[in-house]
C-alpha cells in the first residue's frame, strides 16, 4: 500500500531513535503487551489503561507507550508487569529487538487507526486492533488497520456489524467497556467534595468530555426545568465550552480517576445527554457503568448501548429525557441497587480480560497461563 507519510508528521518524532545506555525493563513473561503511543496513561483513566492493567494483573509484561514523550527516562515502573514507556524510539530500538532475542512472543494492542503504517517496528507477532469509536476523521485509517490486524475486537454492537460487513474475513469479536467496581462502589459514608458542601439539593451530574456529541441545549434546558438542583459538569473541555452564565450549572473541569468517586456518589441523577448521530450510536459508553457501580439511576438519551441496562431510563426526545429525570427527583423511578449490581457483576475488566484471553487462546497466541522464560 501507498503511504503519504506527509500526513504523519505529528507521529515521526515519536518513532525516530535516540541512543540511551543499555537499559531495558523486566520481561517476565513468554507473551509480552505493547500498547503503542495514543493516550497518556495518567489521563483520562479508561478502556486502554484499564485492559492493560488487567494484562499486567494476570501475570502478562505489558509496556505502555506513553503518547507525551520524556526523552531523559526511557521508562518508568508502574505496577508488577506493567512499565510505563516514556520514549517509544528507545523501546523500538532497545527493548524490542532485545525481547526478540530473548524468543518473547508479541501482542501489539492498538485502538488508534492512524498507528498502522508503525505497527511493524515493534515486531509483533500478534496484532489486535481494538475498535472503540466510529470518529469520522480516523474512517480513512480504517481499512489499512484493520487489514494489519490478525483480529478486531469492538466496543459496540453497531461496530461490530461494521467490521463484519466491511471485512467479511477478518475474526471480530464484541467486547463491551466495563467498569472497576471496586473503586466507584461506595465502601463508606462519603465525603462531599468541597464544589457541593454548601449545597443540600438534588446533584444532577455529567462527567465526560464536553465535546460535539454532547446536546448542550438539552443540558441548559435541565438546569432550566429544575432550578434547585445543581447541574455538575466534570470532564475537560474538547472543542467547546461549557456555558458559565447559567446559576445552576457549574462546570468543575478535569477530575483524576481517584476523585472522581466522590463526585459520583454524591450525586442524585447522573446523565448521558449524548446528540444521536454516527458518533454516540456507535457508543458503549464507560461512564454509564461508573454511574451504575456508584449507586446512581441514569438518565440518557436513545443510543442502542444504553437500552436494557437496570437503572439506566431512555429520554427518547429531550422532553421526555426531562421527564426521566423528574420522576426519579421525585421518588417515582426506583433504583433496584441489587438488580444494577448482580448485572455490573458480569460487566467488569475483570471479565472482560477473561474473555480476551479466551480469544487470544482460540486464536493461539497465548498457550495458558503466562509463563517466565527469562
Amino acid at each position: 500500500m501507498n503511504v503519504n507519510f506527509s500526513e504523519f508528521n505529528d507521529l515521526w518524532p515519536l518513532f525516530s531513535p535516540t541512543a540511551y545506555p543499555e537499559k531495558v525493563p523486566v520481561a517476565g513473561s513468554e507473551e509480552v503487551i505493547i500498547y503503542p503511543p495514543t493516550i497518556d496513561w495518567s489521563f483520562m483513566k479508561q478502556r486502554p489503561q484499564q485492559l492493560m492493567e488487567q494484562f499486567a494483573l494476570n501475570g502478562y509484561t505489558v509496556y505502555y507507550c506513553n503518547k507525551t514523550q520524556f526523552k531523559a527516562e526511557p521508562f518508568t515502573t508502574i505496577q508488577e508487569n506493567l512499565f510505563l514507556i516514556h520514549d517509544n524510539a528507545f523501546f523500538i530500538n532497545h527493548i524490542v529487538p532485545w525481547l526478540k532475542g530473548l524468543g518473547k512472543k508479541i501482542l501489539v494492542w492498538a485502538s488508534w487507526a492512524k498507528l498502522y503504517p508503525f505497527i511493524d517496528s515493534y515486531q509483533p507477532d500478534f496484532v489486535v486492533y481494538d475498535y472503540l469509536d466510529d470518529f469520522p476523521d480516523w474512517r480513512v485509517y480504517l481499512t489499512p488497520m484493520v487489514k494489519r490486524a490478525d483480529l478486531v475486537t469492538t466496543t459496540s454492537e453497531i461496530l461490530q456489524r461494521q467490521i463484519k460487513t466491511e471485512f467479511p474475513d477478518k475474526p471480530n469479536y464484541l467486547i463491551p467497556n466495563g467498569c472497576d467496581l471496586k473503586h466507584f462502589q461506595p465502601q463508606e459514608a462519603v465525603e462531599k467534595p468541597k464544589e457541593l458542601q454548601n449545597f443540600n439539593g438534588p446533584v444532577i451530574t455529567y462527567s465526560g468530555a464536553w465535546a460535539k456529541w454532547v446536546d448542550k441545549e438539552l443540558v441548559y434546558k435541565i438546569a432550566d426545568r429544575f432550578p434547585n438542583a445543581l447541574i455538575a459538569i466534570i470532564g475537560v473541555e474538547f472543542g467547546t465550552t461549557v456555558n458559565r452564565n447559567i446559576p445552576n450549572l457549574r462546570y468543575f473541569g478535569y477530575k483524576s480517576y481517584s476523585e472522581l468517586p466522590k463526585y459520583l456518589q454524591s450525586s442524585t441523577v447522573c446523565i448521558i445527554p449524548f446528540l444521536i448521530h454516527e458518533i454516540t450510536i456507535a457508543t458503549n459508553p464507560i461512564k454509564m457503568y461508573e454511574y451504575l457501580a456508584s449507586g446512581k439511576p441514569v438518565v440518557s438519551t436513545d443510543i442502542p448501548e444504553a437500552h436494557g441496562v437496570p437503572g439506566v431510563h431512555i429520554g427518547t426526545t429531550r422532553d421526555s429525557f426531562l421527564a426521566q429525570i423528574s420522576c426519579i427527583l421525585n421518588g417515582e423511578q426506583t433504583f433496584d441497587k441489587q438488580e444494577v449490581n448482580s448485572w455490573l457483576a458480569g460487566h467488569t475488566w475483570e471479565e472482560r480480560f477473561h474473555e480476551i484471553s479466551r480469544i487470544l487462546e482460540e486464536a493461539e497466541f497465548f498457550s495458558g497461563p503466562p509463563r517466565s522464560n527469562s
